[in-house]
């Protein structure tokens, strides 16, 4: 097994460690930078030195120790910035709270499940994991410790050699205690989270501490927390709800910077480690806060509970009975979702007046009370996937300060039309069933999706998302009434909706007062964001997601453009401000004609799907400059003529931000990459080539490929590829200096493979069948055993 210096060696270009002394300063940390990058600085001052060593390390892998730090380091004044993408720094600290200090991302790595039972048996003692009584108990107790080396130790320590289950099974109450007082050996993790949280601004700190309403682990969606705060008024001084999200998006970068937040495995998710978010509990039910969170999930909720609570959460609770007229005039928040709750009791809300947020997501009702007339300052509702959810009662029409209203994925046919007396309505996002005849509604209300003037009354909208099923006939007919409706809207800034056809866009585009209103801080028209389908197309594959937690695209502004024949006008003008494109089903031959106008410039990702006749994505003689400046994806799909990606000259700008390329079912394509896009390809991480029958290399052979071409790929997939024998004819080898994984599968003809990729130092995983292995051509014994021990066997 090699040691811990090769292994560092292979994943970074340069490793630093960096002794610091009691007095150390930033010209001794620079002078050790310096003499390891043999730069000549001698008589540069601190500045100018920071950077050249900026400079120098901006497209380097670099890890850089720390070791005995005792005092807060700049590393901007060092010449470590944030710019480098590729940087890791690591602290060795004697006091903790120097990392809390220090302007940089720690992320402490968690174990698995395994080996975090592996280190607390071996703490507490493997003869214990025996015992029948305590083995469920740990179990939990290790699951509390969310994969924190420190807290397995901390854990461990205190139940070490304990075999009586009395003692085990108060030590997992008090740690599932929030409110409680904390163990000694917990303290550390509150101070070192209050510390933090002290120094945040009210803002901050209200926003931060909120996390206390939801259950350890709980991933809470970006706009959804934002919401939240917005509802209770945590943001103050925003008129508008885009001001408020771009607040929002700040303060969650700043926590996350400070690791009081983490992002979550899901796209702008957000979560708190459970023992700080215990922390947080803590600190905004002590009494100077004077503010009381009651969060249950099991247990059953006494009604002396519901009148002493501000916010009250019963998130994935199981038993649900609610008194009939709870006395709780202080209640700020009420959230019951992921739950099998059916119904309330009639006066259920009739103390409410106070109520400012209620989240009922999620859950099984039928029917809202009308003691709902009682929440007169109630400013969001979320009633979202409440499929039993089928009419609101009248009395939602007497909301008058609710701003934000969810009705996604409920059991709505049609709008009911009460939402129409809702003026101060900013937020409206809503989904409508098909097949509502078989549906158990109790009204028998308007087929129409959306009934005349309803959305015209709403005209203090902001954000309007309408989703609906495109196969629809009712939506079809329906359609082009409501875009007029819309384009009265002054105030909208953020549009979720499908137009069936080109025309019915087209309406939208002449006559809608936001979107043509000129506001100076947004480029061409108002809008902040957009996602508008346009055209019904039926796809034989699975949509590709662009907005995933490895896709670096804002997406905020979205055109999916289905069948149709060229780009009309109306399109093309949605394109002019779009971050993201599908073009599906289209029978242009190119799309170099949107070059011309810059309608390709802004674009982030974009995918081409089942166009038939398509035979290059760009044309370079017949583009009018540059295309594709800042296009970080790029999927191609179904496209059976396609011969090249780009054809011809490309302009120096062009590709050069592109990370993501993959292809499918482009069965005219023989060659992928001409020497032109391979000087172009720098940023490319991850390439994938799947079922193109025809293809028989990926660079053209006679190109001039330098041996650095595709310097960042990372992960290279090549799959169902009959013809496929050959990856680079150059006769200088390339480096792939940052490649990491390789799947091979069903190219059957790539013999050759072994002496492709022997320069890559990084290779870790070659995935392939045991048949394709066994079969390569292997120039020598040593060039097989060089990759033996990165192989892996797809079954």
């Amino acid at each position: 097994m090699e040691n811990l210096h090769e292994a560092v060696g292979k994943l970074f270009d340069v490793v630093f460690w960096v002794n610091v002394n009691p007095d150390g300063n930033v010209r001794e940390v620079q002078e050790i930078l310096v003499r390891q990058l043999n730069l000549k600085a001698d008589e540069q001052n601190n500045d100018q030195r920071a950077e050249m060593i900026s400079e120098e390390l901006k497209n380097k892998r670099y890890v850089l120790f720390f070791d005995g730090v005792s005092s807060e380091i700049n590393l901007e004044e060092v010449g470590i910035c944030e710019e480098h993408e590729a940087r890791k720094v690591v602290f060795a600290c004697r006091d903790r709270n120097i990392c809390w200090q220090t302007d940089v991302d720690i992320n402490i790595r968690r174990l698995s499940d395994e080996d975090a039972g592996k280190l607390f048996w071996k703490i507490v003692g493997v003869h214990l994991k025996e015992n029948r009584n305590i083995k469920p108990i740990a179990r939990l107790i290790i699951n509390e410790c969310g994969g924190m080396p420190n807290m397995v130790k901390i854990i461990g320590a205190s139940l070490k050699n304990v075999n009586d289950p009395a003692i085990w099974r108060s030590f997992l109450s008090q740690l599932r205690s929030p409110s409680g007082e904390q163990r000694q050996e917990l303290e550390d993790f509150y101070r070192v989270f209050k510390l933090e949280c002290d120094k945040l601004g009210d803002e901050k700190k209200l926003c931060l501490l909120y996390w206390a309403v939801f259950r350890a682990g709980y991933e809470v969606p970006r706009d959804y927390i934002i919401e939240c705060w917005r509802a209770e008024q945590f943001l103050v001084g925003l008129q508008t709800l885009g001001e408020a999200r771009d607040r929002g998006h700040a303060i969650l970068d700043e926590l996350v910077k400070k690791a009081l937040l983490e992002k979550g495995s899901k796209w702008a998710h957000y979560k708190m480690y459970q023992h700080f978010q215990r922390a947080a509990l803590r600190i905004a039910n002590c009494r100077e806060n004077r503010v009381r969170i009651l969060v249950k999930e099991r247990e059953k909720i006494r009604e002396e509970e519901w009148e002493s609570a501000d916010r009250i959460s019963l998130i994935s609770s199981c038993q649900l009975i609610f008194p009939e007229s709870p006395k709780c005039c202080r209640i700020l928040a009420l959230f019951v979702q992921e739950c099998s709750l059916a119904e309330f009791p009639s006066s259920f809300f009739s103390y409410m007046n106070g109520l400012q947020l209620l989240d009922l997501h999620d859950t099984n009702i039928k029917s809202l009370p009308s003691s709902i007339s009682s929440l007169v300052n109630l400013n969001v509702l979320f009633l979202n996937r409440c499929s039993q959810l089928t009419h609101l009662p009248v009395e939602i029409g007497g909301l008058q300060r609710l701003e934000i209203l969810d009705l996604c994925h409920s059991g709505f046919h049609s709008l009911p039309a009460q939402i129409g007396q809702l003026t101060n309505l900013k937020c409206l996002r809503v989904s409508f069933i098909e097949n509502f005849e078989n549906h158990n509604h109790v009204d028998s209300g308007p087929k129409e999706m959306i009934a005349t003037n309803i959305i015209a009354r709403l005209q203090s909208l902001e954000e309007l998302s309408i989703y609906v099923n495109p196969a629809s006939r009712r939506w079809i007919q329906n359609a082009e009434s409501i875009a007029e409706e819309i384009a009265t809207l002054e105030e909208l800034r953020t549009l979720s909706f499908y137009f069936p056809s080109v025309d019915c866009l087209q309406t939208f585009v002449n006559k809608s007062k936001s979107w043509n209103g000129n506001d100076t801080l947004w480029r061409g028209n108002s809008f902040r964001s957009f996602s508008i389908d346009v055209g019904y197309q039926r796809r034989s594959s699975p949509p590709v997601k662009l907005i995933d937690s490895k896709c670096k695209c804002t997406a905020e502004k979205h055109l999916r453009f289905s069948a149709g024949e060229g780009f009309p006008d109306a399109v093309a003008k949605i394109l002019e401000e779009a971050c993201a494109l599908e073009l599906i089903g289209n029978n242009v031959v190119n799309i170099s004609c949107l070059s011309t106008a810059d309608k390709l410039g802004g674009l982030e990702a974009c995918v081409i799907e089942e166009c038939g006749e398509m035979t290059s994505i760009i044309d370079g003689d017949l583009a009018g400059g540059p295309a594709f400046q800042q296009l970080n994806e790029l999927h191609l799909l179904s496209l059976p003529k396609l011969v090249h990606i780009w054809n011809g000259p490309i302009d120096s700008k062009s590709l050069t931000m592109l990370t993501t390329l993959t292809l499918k079912g482009c069965h005219s394509l023989k060659a992928l990459v001409s020497e032109a896009m391979a000087l172009r390809l720098n940023q490319l991480q991850f390439l994938q080539v799947e079922d193109c029958r025809v293809i028989e290399e990926i660079f053209e052979t006679g190109i001039i490929v330098e041996s650095g071409a595709f310097p960042k790929l990372k992960n290279l997939q090549l799959i169902n590829l009959p013809r496929l024998s050959n990856i680079c004819s150059a006769v200088t080898p390339l480096d792939w200096p940052s490649l990491e994984t390789i799947m091979i599968r069903a190219c059957e003809e790539l013999r050759n493979f072994p002496s492709t990729i022997s320069n890559a130092a990084r290779l870790r995983k070659i995935k392939c069948t045991e048949r394709w292995w066994n079969n390569l051509a292997w120039a020598n014994d040593n060039a097989r055993n060089h990759l033996e021990g990165v192989k892996e066997f797809l079954s």
